[in-house]
């Protein structure tokens, strides 16, 4: 059992721990961060709504298939590594384009930033599905 300023600190944690997930996934290119951290940072902040509220509380409310996250992430990391291909360059090429957006300047699109994501989700994924099925009891 939790006590109330554990439920407390938990609930205002969530949404700071899932914006710095992204913050990490978004910097991951070109600083320390990416995909990996990004979503251990994430299923981090899940599994502590899972150890603090309970696994059963929890699914009442947000109960999603990791497992199709995980799938997910796997298609579109080796879409990315095998879409160079198609365009007759080498496996896991990166593309690079510089686009200019009338409020926040020239912002530079990577393609590492798709295998990135996918990475993202692939780590997500598999945590939590795996950290879901050994807190499951199965009633």
């Amino acid at each position: 059992m939790t006590t109330i300023i554990t439920k407390t600190i938990t609930k205002i944690c969530i949404p700071l721990v899932i914006l710095f997930s992204i913050s990490l996934l978004l910097a991951g290119h070109n600083n320390p961060g990416g995909g990996f951290i990004g979503g251990v940072m994430f299923a981090s902040v899940i599994s502590l709504m899972y150890v603090v509220f309970g696994l059963k509380y929890v699914k009442t409310f947000f109960n999603p298939d990791w497992g199709k996250w995980f799938g997910f992430g796997l298609i579109l990391a080796s879409f990315t590594a095998f879409a160079a291909m198609a365009f007759g360059h080498n496996f896991f090429r990166s593309a690079v384009e510089f686009v200019h957006l009338p409020l926040f300047g020239e912002i530079e699109l990577v393609s590492a930033g798709l295998f990135d994501l996918g990475v993202y989700f692939v780590v997500i994924g598999s945590l939590l599905f795996i950290f879901k099925n050994v807190g499951d009891d199965n009633e």
